[in-house]
């Protein structure tokens, strides 16, 4: 079946009036502060109205910046910002997942967790095409780490490229029940970080948590509980790989508040403890600091 789209929504005025002029782009080599967006994916952050104040790691430095409208933030896949949200603040954000590509309107209501705006869109991820070529582009360029001009002019033609697909009819193999659970699984990657529950995602969607249950059942793998202690065990593994964190640190990052419960559930999942892990499968270069932890909970 084919769909015309129609993205009223898509800001365009806004970028032509603000052109991005400048990029940012979020490094990795430091450990990612506790409610950091860190994710397994290339993302894009470009504020429309207001200040968008970040935390970054630049240069093996921590850099404050602030991002006004003609500025992107740009995140390889595992480099993280951490953002300080701002009443007024509204942000175009592009997360360019493994099978899906999500846009969503973000607007902060509050200093704290951000609300997502009504205004969301997720389409299946160009496998042929320019967007695939820019993406590959893009992260070449951010591994050779020399400032280049080039950067902007990518960025550029990469929202273009977002822009255009948008406007573009979509063959949709699926139901719109398996378009609106990839969405979901889209905001899960990008928000595993935060305290979210069946209710309060089901309520970012305007649907009923019966409904978010029942669209995992009949058309995922895994249950909504399960797909979220997925997403953070795998972030878990991450870190403990690429980072000397403490075990309380890492569980507060992937969303665990009590640092016992997620060494349960990461040995269920894994079948052995986070430190375990960790001594197996940290990644080469420098040898880490030797842990404080045991490998046990408290």
């Amino acid at each position: 079946m084919t769909q015309p789209t129609n993205p009223d929504w898509w800001p365009s005025r806004q970028l032509q009036r603000h052109p991005i002029q400048t990029v940012l782009a979020c490094g990795r080599r430091l450990n990612p502060p506790l409610f950091s967006h860190v994710v397994n994916f290339p993302r894009l952050e470009i504020p429309l109205h207001g200040l968008y104040r970040n935390q970054i790691e630049s240069g093996g430095e921590i850099a404050n910046v602030v991002l006004r409208p003609g500025m992107a933030l740009l995140a390889a896949p595992n480099c993280w910002n951490l953002p300080e949200w701002q009443p007024g603040l509204e942000l175009l954000s592009i997360f360019f997942g493994r099978t899906q590509l999500g846009i969503s309107l973000v607007s902060a209501r509050s200093k704290n967790y951000p609300q997502l705006a009504s205004q969301k869109y997720s389409l299946p991820r160009p496998i042929s095409g320019p967007v695939p070529h820019l993406l590959i582009a893009l992260a070449e360029l951010l591994a050779e780490d020399v400032a280049s001009p080039a950067l902007t002019d990518l960025v550029r033609a990469l929202v273009c490229c977002v822009e255009n697909l948008l406007r573009q009819p979509v063959t949709r193999h699926g139901s719109r029940a398996q378009s609106l659970l990839e969405e979901i699984r889209v905001f899960l990657q990008s928000h595993y970080q935060y305290e979210i529950t069946r209710d309060s995602v089901a309520d970012q969607f305007g649907i009923t948590p019966n409904h978010l249950s029942r669209l995992f059942q009949s058309h995922g793998r895994m249950t909504f509980s399960n797909y979220l202690t997925h997403v953070r065990i795998d972030r878990a593994k991450h870190l403990l790989r690429n980072y000397n964190l403490k075990l309380d640190d890492i569980a507060a990052r992937c969303g665990y508040h009590d640092t016992p419960y997620f060494w349960h559930v990461f040995k269920k999942m894994t079948k052995t403890t986070p430190m375990a892990y960790r001594l197996k499968n940290r990644r080469a270069g420098p040898a880490l600091k030797a842990p404080e932890d045991t490998g046990e909970p408290a």
